[in-house]
């Protein structure tokens, strides 16, 4: 049986500090275990006699985690700054190790540690670095770089540019992933399709000080693990993976679009610090109650389609909405708009939906989609004196009636209905498309659309048209 570090650590005096040292090198270096390996070693640093450089040194190049070999490093900074030795190993780690966590950490660390030594080692490395940065992208990046003037101390600004520069080109060329650059620092990085499990697996993530946008789509990514250095994060996206709760966002202050969608998501939770969000999309999961949205008061967009929703609820405080969509859920009821006026688009297709109600305080409205319902009439539209586009197909509609009022509409779609015949269409003036296809129409004349002079698309397939109705629509229209 193992012996627990921290059981070492505080029993130096039976132990002995070499004999201590021993019994944590022992599990540094033949514990299966990870958690006790990194606790071992953290162990190991604090009670460091500082004749333990060659360990640590073998540890930060060779060993196979890398998160020992951070933590070997970060002994070393602590424990060996005043070390030649750590600035012939920072310089190799910087010249001839790949590894870009590597790369970053000697960065920092030769800068941290202030000498002239160290400053010179670092100032050479990145005039030569700068060296190989892309002529085209000169404008990306400040003048200082080109000028090769570096002065000591290096400023962090220029070092922050420089580990930029070094993550792009590693992404890009690397990783393939996708990454953008403004005045020499990544504001955007898209890694779609690229087989990561975990969002710390991307390398040097916590370095972006200033990325704005970050899409993980189409990963395997089970739980949502971000950086606190990520405060400038305006998008993340993270839709088609196999998340399952919504977590560890609270850093995110300045984040206005997430999109959750098609992942394993059952509550919606965790978003209250989220006070900027504009933009929310959590369709495609498996989510049964609409809640917890009370603090997102700046929010314009919310989808939440395809999901297990019953019930239309705890809107009513989301008062900047402009854009809902609850398509492809089981809702039986619209519910809880009326003090959203600011609504403008709503999609509610695909329900169980029996009658239009709820709609009367919104008279912003322009698109209202109601189409795969039971909706048997068309009411209490009258108020929407903006809606521009009405989706109602696949209904049980019967008549035309309850749409009069709707001067401003450009679009209707009824086709798959039960209407028997066009009446009731001729106050609404500026129609463009009207698609009635598929219903019991038996006649048609021309008279009955004349006042329509804006009508372009009048689509009438699959009625049982008398032979001089069809003779008719075919001379009006092609379709």
């Amino acid at each position: 049986m193992e012996l627990d570090p921290d059981y070492i650590t505080e029993n130096l005096s039976e132990f002995g500090i070499k004999g201590g040292l021993t019994l944590l090198r022992e599990l540094i270096n033949s514990s299966n275990s990870l958690s006790i390996r990194k606790r071992a070693l953290e162990n190991f640093g604090r009670i460091d006699d500082k004749k333990n450089f060659k360990f640590f040194e073998q540890l930060f190049l060779t060993d196979e985690d890398s998160n020992i070999q951070l933590i070997a490093g970060c002994i070393l900074r602590e424990n060996y700054s005043t070390s030649k030795k750590i600035l012939r190993l920072l310089e190799y780690a910087l010249r001839n190790i790949d590894n870009i966590e590597q790369k970053i950490f000697s960065i920092k660390t030769l800068n941290s540690i202030n000498s002239s030594n160290s400053h010179k080692v670092l100032g050479e490395f990145l005039k030569d670095f700068v060296k190989e940065v892309p002529k085209n992208s000169i404008n990306e990046f400040p003048k200082e770089i080109y000028s090769l003037s570096i002065k000591n101390p290096i400023p962090e600004g220029l070092i922050n540019i420089c580990i930029n520069l070094i993550l792009y080109n590693y992404y890009l060329n690397q990783c393939r992933y996708l990454p953008s650059l403004r005045k020499g620092e990544i504001f955007s990085l898209i890694c779609e399709s690229s087989n990561l499990n975990s969002i710390t697996e991307i390398a040097g993530l916590s370095n972006l000080y200033s990325l704005e946008h970050l899409s993980l789509q189409r990963n395997h990514i089970k739980k949502i693990r971000l950086f606190p250095s990520l405060k400038k994060l305006k998008s993340l996206t993270i839709s088609y993976n196999l998340l399952e709760k919504i977590e560890n966002l609270e850093w995110l202050e300045n984040l206005e679009e997430l999109n959750l969608s098609n992942n394993k998501i059952m509550k919606i939770e965790n978003l209250n610090s989220l006070t900027k969000l504009k933009k929310l999309s959590i369709d495609g999961n498996l989510i049964t109650i609409i809640e917890n949205l009370d603090s997102l008061r700046e929010l314009e967009a919310l989808n939440l389609s395809q999901n297990l929703i019953s019930e239309m609820n705890n809107l009513g405080k989301l008062g900047k909405l402009k854009r809902i969509n609850l398509s492809f859920n089981q809702i039986r009821k619209i519910a809880d708009l009326k003090r959203l006026k600011e609504l403008m688009w709503i999609y509610l297709t695909n329900n169980k939906i029996s009658k239009i109600e709820g709609l009367i305080t919104l008279d912003k409205l322009r698109g209202l989609y109601l189409s795969n319902n039971l909706i048997e009439r068309i009411e209490s539209l009258d108020n929407l004196i903006n809606l521009r586009k009405l989706e109602l197909s696949h209904n049980n509609i019967k008549n035309l009636n309850g749409i009069s009022n709707l001067k401003e509409l450009k679009e209707l779609y009824l086709d798959n209905n039960n209407i028997n015949e066009l009446k009731g269409l001729d106050k609404l003036k500026k129609l463009i498309i009207l698609h009635i296809g598929r219903n019991n129409i038996i006649k048609y004349r021309s008279e009955s659309i004349k006042n329509l002079n804006n009508l372009n698309f009048l689509f009438l397939n699959e009625n049982p048209l008398d032979q001089e109705s069809w003779e008719q629509y075919k001379k009006r229209f092609r379709f």
